[in-house]
């Protein structure tokens, strides 16, 4: 027997535990498992990244599967699930959706609102609660919907008022829990007695902004959650939450699966309820089923996972960073694979490297691509296999296979953990883990999968701009250590956008980045390390670009960003964009130093005054931030 399983966002402990749930039963009948997983954003967050990791989605040939499971509410496009829908029904094969909607479907449901129902009578009644907040689930997501009904109705039946003021909508995420305490502590008319939220992740996001501004909890502010997951039980105070029982959800969906292959009958909807615990967090004093000791073993042994992991992403995302040839790229992915302890791993791409040479001159030549590079391509290869210790690779065959049909993965009992290959839309392919459940469990194959992607971006971006350069013969189009636009080139281009930006009676706007110190980089670690920060600091403005913006070098280690129709807080942003990226460099690089730079901005309505004056105020806006940035390093050496 052979499933496929299909969930997003698995970043989350609730996603965990409903695909255990699923494999572990599926391992006992020795069924094989490829499970399709993304870390998409929500519908409010839409991005050509969130386009490139539902694109997974579209990969499995239903026909191939014996039956499919399914979570749609964790896959947060409702064209793609429609597409989902579609290819089950047409394969005609018996499905689980973990959701409540098509009726053609068998269901597993969660049950959204007993829990919170219970919880805020419990906050009312137990512990006199009459001000209570909500932290909100996304809107588009329905079961988020149904939890905020059941914290509005139970206010409401006890008749305590509310508003939308006592209403965050978060993303689940512990960012957007620390941005609703911020917010009721900051805005509300009055301090909150309990804050509920919709999930755990937001619950412990308000409990650390609350610690942080001096509040105690539960003594000056009760705070709940929901879904029952680790940091419940790690965080102190312990949270109160809501046990869903994912995992045995999990059991059910697959015993439906099984019964219904096996000619039995299998009841349509199965509703799992949740049940509340409560914790210390609402004032509850309650027993940890870990003691002390437990606790700090699971604490080490967390500890070793999280820095030998930490070791191999910076690493790889170092090595990674500077590699321009794509062989290079799989001899280094293969120590990688070999160090992660992976039993079976297949880099499997897009069309193959003739195909991919062909594609490259037609870019180089400015002619439009034959085939839709958003897509999955019908041929796929793996250019790097990894089996059971050895490496290896496979020539072509349909993507409806997702393996080559005489790789050594293909047997009994398998899980294949299916993850898609892109940077942004641009699809490159998907890779397969086998019977490697970290794949699941934790949240470092996802990052290592963006080093990956990363990886590939820069390759394909390399070979690109060195066919163009062949094409051209050695044009001075752009600069030779950076890749970007030369400022004679800049300036013809600047112009005609200038000119266009007045005729259509938009601003201009100039982003004016400095390397700082890189004087003494070159004195202590010599040019050639000099030019690294350099090419780091274009990397990073690069990857930070909008469409329409114009990148140059100017001299030396300046660079400038063109863009018109833009606002002072959209330059501010850019900028920001800039330094977070230049952050994130200096987390992962090895390198004795580190890339510091200086940015600044200008911006007026075009036609006003000329390019140099733009470029003059610019630098001069630049050049007020740096001075103002050596000012505060000299108060700070003094302190």
């Amino acid at each position: 027997m052979k499933i496929a399983v299909l969930i997003g966002n698995i970043s989350f402990d609730s996603q965990k535990r409903m695909i255990n749930g699923i494999l572990d039963k599926a391992l006992i009948d020795r069924t094989n498992v490829c499970v399709f997983v993304s870390e998409g954003g929500h519908n409010e967050h839409h991005s050509d990244y969130s386009d490139g990791e539902y694109n997974i989605y579209t990969l499995p040939d239903f026909t191939k599967y014996d039956g499919v499971i399914m979570y749609s509410d964790t896959i947060h496009d409702p064209k793609i699930v429609e597409h989902i829908r579609k290819g089950i029904s047409e394969a005609a094969i018996p499905c689980v959706d973990m959701s409540a909607g098509d009726p053609a479907f068998m269901h597993v449901e969660m049950e959204n609102t007993v829990g919170i129902t219970q919880i805020t009578q419990h906050l009312i009644t137990k512990h006199n609660a009459r001000n209570i907040y909500f932290i909100a689930g996304p809107s588009d997501i329905e079961a988020a919907n149904e939890r905020l009904r059941a914290w509005q109705d139970t206010m409401s039946r006890n008749r305590l008022g509310w508003d939308m003021e006592h209403i965050y909508y978060g993303d689940y995420g512990f960012e957007s829990g620390m941005r609703a305490a911020r917010k009721f502590l900051n805005e509300a008319r009055s301090m909150p007695d309990a804050i509920v939220a919709a999930n755990d992740e937001m619950a412990v996001g308000a409990v650390m902004m609350l610690k942080s501004a001096g509040y105690r909890v539960p003594e000056d502010v009760m705070v709940t959650g929901y879904d029952d997951s680790s940091m419940a039980e790690y965080i102190h105070p312990r949270l109160t939450t809501v046990r869903r029982g994912e995992y045995e959800a999990g059991n059910a969906a697959y015993t439906k699966i099984a019964a219904v292959l096996q000619g039995e009958a299998a009841e349509q909807c199965t509703v799992m309820q949740g049940s509340p615990v409560y914790a210390d967090s609402c004032g509850c004093e309650t027993e940890s089923k870990y003691s002390g000791a437990d606790l700090k073993d699971k604490y080490i042994n967390s500890y070793m996972d999280f820095h030998r992991n930490l070791e191999i992403l910076k690493n790889s995302a170092a090595e990674f960073t500077g590699l321009t040839e794509f062989k290079d790229f799989l001899d280094s992915l293969e120590q990688h694979v070999r160090y992660m302890g992976v039993e079976y791993f297949y880099l499997c791409m897009c069309s193959n490297m003739e195909e991919y040479r062909r594609e490259l001159r037609m870019l180089a030549a400015g002619e439009e691509l034959s085939r839709d590079i958003t897509a999955y391509t019908e041929e796929i290869w793996v250019p790097f296999a990894y089996e059971e210790g050895e490496a290896t690779n496979y020539g072509p065959f349909h993507k409806s296979e997702l393996l080559p049909e005489d790789c050594k993965m293909r047997r009994k009992g398998s899980v294949a953990v299916v993850m898609p290959l892109h940077y942004r839309n641009h699809c490159f392919g998907y890779c397969v883990t086998g019977n490697y459940r970290a794949a699941i469990t934790g949240s470092f194959s996802q990052t290592f999968m963006l080093n990956l992607d990363n990886a590939l971006e820069t390759i394909y971006r390399h070979d690109v701009m060195k066919a163009m350069m062949e094409r051209l013969s050695g044009s001075w189009l752009r600069d030779e250590l950076t890749g970007v636009y030369r400022e004679t080139i800049f300036r013809r281009k600047a112009g005609e956008m200038i000119e266009e930006a007045r005729r259509d009676k938009k601003t201009v706007g100039i982003i004016y980045a400095d390397v700082d110190d890189l004087k003494i980089a070159n004195e202590e670690y010599g040019r050639e390390q000099g030019d690294v920060l350099i090419k780091a600091l274009a990397s990073a403005m690069e990857q930070t670009l909008d469409d329409g913006e114009l990148l140059c070098r100017l001299d030396g280690d300046e660079f400038i960003i063109l863009c018109t129709g833009c606002s002072e807080e959209e330059l501010e942003d850019h900028i920001e964009r800039v330094h977070t990226v230049i952050t994130y460099y200096n987390m992962v690089s090895v390198r004795p130093f580190k890339l510091s730079a200086s940015l600044g901005y200008h911006m007026e309505e075009a036609g006003q005054t000329e390019l140099d004056e733009i470029l003059s105020k610019a630098h001069d806006g630049m050049y007020r931030n740096k001075k103002t940035k050596k000012m505060s390093q000299a108060e700070q050496a003094e302190i």
